[in-house]
């Protein structure tokens, strides 16, 4: 019952495309009925109580009204500011009655390394989902190919010979190449659970407002871009701060380049991809999380 409540979560979290119009607003008719059978099932296996289900719930209607339902602009800027909320102790496990899996116990990766210790996340994929739901119609419409080309290139690799180069550079990590045998799982939970959610909030969030608010303000649309960038990955390496000033700062580093990409292309799924890159790159050929 557990897994299949975590691949249907993956399932709503891949689908915020798939929508139908019903009247004036379109409906991720896919992605909300996961989610519901994934709250379900999550339910149903003692991942999250009754009350957690239902705070769950009410996080995503106010997600989908946000997205569809036409209000004042105050109504409209405090729902957002509650769904932020909400994100936020959702994704930091400050609600009450969930239980997330342990998956991996304080295994060391490599000699050298300290140890690594993976949880699946069931609330924060869940806050990741319900803002992912209610930025989607805000994304870059139009040549997808076009707009994935220039988000990912020539930025993707930049951003990874950076963020990893200066890692190495600062002693934070070495070459150790290694394939653990729950790489399936460091997949899935990294990119669904970890990546959406912070990207979602960093960057669809905090970055597309805070340029739109400078661009307001008289810079110039380029100034307001990078600007934005440049003061949202000093806040996103300060949320790092737990792994040291360096590794802060290696996260400040990474972040420019997923704001760099989330700006260039306007889609959330790129800045996710590049930011999963670098994940994934980091955790199969250097040590992982880091040097002791």
């Amino acid at each position: 019952m557990t897994l299949f409540a975590f691949v249907t979560l993956a399932l709503a979290l891949l689908t915020p495309g798939f929508q139908l119009r019903f009247q004036s607003a379109t409906v991720p008719v896919c992605s909300v009925g996961f989610a519901l059978l994934a709250l379900g099932l999550a339910w149903q296996a003692n991942l999250v109580s009754l009350i957690a289900a239902v705070l769950l719930l009410l996080q995503l209607a106010l997600a989908l009204w946000l997205r569809t339902g036409p209000a004042p602009r105050w109504l409209t800027g405090s729902g957002w500011v509650l769904l932020v909320l909400l994100a936020l102790a959702t994704a930091l496990h400050w609600l009450p009655g969930i239980r997330n899996p342990l998956l991996v116990d304080a295994q060391q990766l490599t000699p050298d390394a300290i140890p690594y210790t993976l949880y699946a996340n069931f609330d924060k994929g869940w806050a990741g989902l319900c803002l992912l739901l209610a930025l989607w119609p805000n994304q870059q419409q139009g040549d997808l190919w076009q707009c994935y080309r220039r988000g990912f290139w020539p930025v993707l690799p930049l951003t990874v010979f950076a963020a990893l180069g200066l890692a190495i550079g600062l002693g934070l990590v070495q070459l150790a190449p290694k394939w653990p045998d729950f790489w399936l799982s460091f997949i899935a939970c990294n990119v669904l659970l970890t990546c959406v959610a912070e990207e979602a909030l960093f960057r669809g969030v905090l970055q597309r407002t805070l340029r739109d608010w400078l661009a307001l303000r008289g810079h110039t649309a380029q100034n307001a871009s990078w600007l934005a960038i440049a003061l949202i990955s000093v806040l996103f390496g300060l949320a790092h701060l737990a792994g040291g000033w360096a590794y802060a700062g290696v996260a400040a580093v990474a972040s420019i380049g997923y704001g760099w990409a989330y700006q260039r292309s306007g889609r959330l799924e790129v800045a996710v991809l590049t930011h999963f890159a670098v994940n994934l790159l980091h955790f199969g050929l250097l040590t992982y999380p880091m040097l002791r």
